[in-house]
């Protein structure tokens, strides 16, 4: 991966780390956990100096488990404290056209169709589940699909977490104080963790789909498991299964659900708090026809240069697609030719603030701060309880150090929850630039053309031209907003506004400079243009000597003529 410098890059070089924020919860989670997974190493050697071997693989195995967790963080902190944002970020809305190329780039078809129609397509919400959401937040459905898709994720995942709860509640009316109470309590927990956490830790948040995300029938099918199993449970486990005289296991599972279920809250409130719904499409369009004496690719060089005039701070633009008209050996025929560039996207607004106060001045970043905050709280939780029952080990019971071991990672799994599902947001960028798409088609015809008196004059021209009369030339301009999650992630357009202005007085030059193309070959440079103005006057000197005609023949800088007159 390379970086392009360019001291003249304020917007790269000065660009805020929207991080920032993230990086100080993130550290301060890692301290928290390494002090705890420290003090229970301290208590691990204690129980290797006492011969105490199995009680202290256990111990180190928990400081193990603090450690992973807190190096992560640390890994996650120090990759993101310096935030280097080069030229060719952010990503472009379809692919490049390489440099002297000509053609459309993948993906430039769904760009050139937006700003043909001035729409912003997003997919339509499926599922039963789904359609209760979105008739709840009505704006959601014009939002960025990452948050879409986010927001339909963790909406899934409360109901499945509440769904949870009230069947372990049940369970816990009908089976406590019986023989059984361990067994059932303890299918609980690969229940929550593989049915809450698996979808949020396998997808990055780039990749976000909201039809891949969470199905909404297979969650109804799930519920109705939840309740059958609740119900059933405690009748049908002593009949098929032995009694385990095994503790119950209530508290792990339990502080799973309360932990990840505030986490999707808060993170909820925060999405929700600003959806970035799309609310302004409008696109500049100018439509004229011209006639030129030349062929239409001519117009190309015009084309770059006003293209040019419109880089922003010397950066080109981006170029997904550009086909120079075409013509073929034949006398008339139609021609079609575009080109679609995007200038180079600036960042306005991000998540990153210069002051506390700006930090916690909206909404939606108190709700992140909050977020943040409460991993840590989890990470101080996680690191005392360890630090708390390590020393307490060889009392314990087996099944009691066992539980709380499940207690911490339970902990564990749901702070990294909650740092993983706030860097979503974190990461959202926001970029204003300029599409432009400049089309002409028409039909040609050509012939050939002569200037000049063919029979007493000196000068003649003779030029085979290639006429367009009446061509169609539009013009497509808007301004738009786009964001997207990380520098590297794909962007969304979120607003469309015109740019009259810049379309109208580029179609006007473009017109002008069509009209100005000449059919006629004439002797352009100076050097040309003096030597026949001196052989005229030479002409017009030797004329009278000569009876008014041209005897003499110019060879060099000689003027050769008959030594007599007859």
């Amino acid at each position: 991966m390379t970086y392009e410098f360019n001291s003249g890059d304020n917007t790269a070089n000065d660009y805020p780390n929207p991080f920032k924020t993230e990086n100080w919860f993130l550290l301060l989670s890692f301290l928290a956990l390494t002090a705890g997974a420290v003090a229970i190493l301290f208590d691990a050697r204690t129980y290797f100096h006492d011969r105490e071997d199995k009680v202290a693989a256990i111990a180190v195995i928990l400081a193990a488990t603090l450690f992973g967790i807190a190096i992560k963080f640390l890994i996650q902190a120090l990759s993101q404290i310096r935030f280097y944002f080069g030229r060719k970020y952010p990503m472009g809305l379809a692919d490049e056209v390489p440099a002297n190329s000509y053609g459309l780039a993948k993906g430039g078809t769904d760009v050139i169709d937006m700003l043909r129609q001035g729409v912003v397509e997003f997919a339509e919400p499926q599922g039963p589940l789904n359609g209760v959401l979105y008739a709840l937040i009505k704006p959601l459905i014009t939002a960025p699909p990452p948050i879409q898709a986010a927001a339909v994720q963790h909406f899934h995942a409360g109901i499945a977490m509440t769904g949870i709860l009230l069947s372990m509640a049940a369970s816990y009316f009908f089976a406590a104080g019986t023989e059984y109470e361990g067994v059932i309590s303890w299918m609980y927990l690969p229940m929550t963790g593989l049915s809450l956490l698996t979808p949020f830790m396998k997808s990055a948040a780039e990749d976000f789909n909201t039809q891949e995300v969470a199905n909404s029938d297979k969650m109804l099918w799930k519920l109705i498991g939840l309740v059958t199993y609740a119900i059933l449970a405690p009748v049908l486990v002593p009949r098929y299964l032995p009694a385990l005289h095994v503790p119950p296991l209530w508290i792990a599972p339990l502080l799973l659900l309360t932990t990840s279920m505030v986490a999707s809250v808060i993170f909820l409130v925060s999405l929700l708090s600003q959806l970035d719904n799309v609310e302004q499409t409008s696109v500049s369009v100018e439509q004229t026809t011209i006639s030129m004496n030349c062929h239409p690719a001519q117009l190309w060089p015009k084309l770059s240069r006003d293209m040019q005039d419109s880089w922003v701070g010397g950066i080109p633009n981006r170029v997904y697609g550009n086909v120079i008209p075409g013509m073929t050996n034949s006398e008339r025929a139609s021609f079609q030719g575009y080109i679609l560039e995007e200038t180079q996207p600036s960042a306005f607004l991000n998540m990153s603030a210069e002051s506390v106060s700006d930090k916690v001045g909206s909404r939606h970043r108190r709700y992140l701060i909050a977020l943040g905050a409460w991993g840590l709280v989890l990470s101080v939780l996680a690191a005392s309880v360890g630090a708390y029952y390590a020393p307490l080990f060889v009392d314990m019971q087996r099944m009691e150090i066992l539980r709380v071991l499940l207690v911490v990672i339970a902990l564990g799994v749901a702070m990294v929850l909650a740092f993983r599902i706030g860097h979503l947001l974190w990461s959202r960028m926001y970029f204003k630039s300029r599409l432009i798409l400049v089309g002409i088609e028409g039909t040609f015809q050509t012939g050939e053309m002569r200037i000049g008196n063919q029979f007493s004059g000196n000068v003649q021209s003779h030029a085979t031209v290639t006429r367009v009369q009446d061509a169609t030339l539009r013009m497509w301009v808007s301004d738009i907003v786009t964001v997207s999650f990380g520098k590297a992630g794909k962007r969304f357009v979120m607003a469309l506004a015109p740019a009259d202005g810049f379309a109208r007085a580029t179609v006007s030059g473009l017109k002008e400079f069509a009209m100005s193309q000449s059919a006629v070959i004439a002797p352009t440079s100076t050097a040309d243009v003096e030597v026949a103005k001196s052989i005229g006057r030479m002409n017009e000197a030797l004329g009278p000597s000569f009876g008014g005609t041209i005897l003499g023949a110019s060879t060099g800088n000689r003027v050769l003529a008959p030594n007599t007159v007859q």
